[in-house]
């Protein structure tokens, strides 16, 4: 995947080869999600969950996702992004990285921001993001596994397994409230 615009969630999304393919799949044919979005942002999700990150492939085909799409669910694309980078452990990153990386860095160079953006941060933050985007490819290849295999689980239960799984992560997330050991956050129970 690759971004065509300098900021997070602003402007058009292209995404190339099989992951477009697979949305497309996901949206048009077994309508198991209304938009495009809509399947970026619960790949966001699996893929952060299940450790699973994808790669850009060879393939020409393409899904657009518009600006507006990404101005509608702007709130919720930020707190996932938040959400993976803070759980991230793949990454060297020290936990305040993470926490400037979701809280004090920009994305993009202003000449008149105070204080000033640097390189370095637009750097970190471009790594950040493409990361984001890795989960969201995984995601999204669970996703079309899940639903282009002669699997017997019917779209009420999927909806319920996915309930349960953010309903137990955010248990889990409760009770570790001040524990500064954060490598089980957001990892799948099985």
């Amino acid at each position: 995947m690759e971004i065509e615009v300098n900021s997070m969630f602003e402007g058009d999304y292209t995404i190339y080869g099989k992951h477009a393919t697979y949305i497309k799949y996901l949206v048009n044919e077994t309508k198991a999600f209304k938009r495009y979005i809509d399947v970026y942002m619960a790949g966001a999700v699996l893929g952060a969950l299940n450790e699973k990150k994808g790669e850009v492939s060879d393939s020409s085909d393409r899904a657009r996702i518009y600006s507006d799409a990404f101005n509608t669910e702007y709130v919720r694309c930020n707190e996932l992004f938040k959400t993976v980078i803070l759980s991230e452990t793949s990454k060297t990153w020290s936990t305040e990285e993470r926490v400037n990386i979701c809280f004090r860095y920009r994305d993009k160079l202003d000449p008149n921001a105070i204080p000033p953006v640097t390189e370095e941060e637009v750097s970190i933050m471009k790594e950040a993001l493409n990361l984001f985007n890795a989960y969201v490819q995984g995601g999204i290849e669970l996703l079309y596994e899940a639903f282009s295999t002669n699997a017997t689980i019917s779209a009420n239960d999927a909806v319920d397994y996915a309930y349960k799984t953010v309903f137990d992560q955010k248990l889990l997330i409760e009770s570790r409230q001040g524990d500064e050991d954060t490598s089980q956050l957001l990892k799948p129970e099985y």
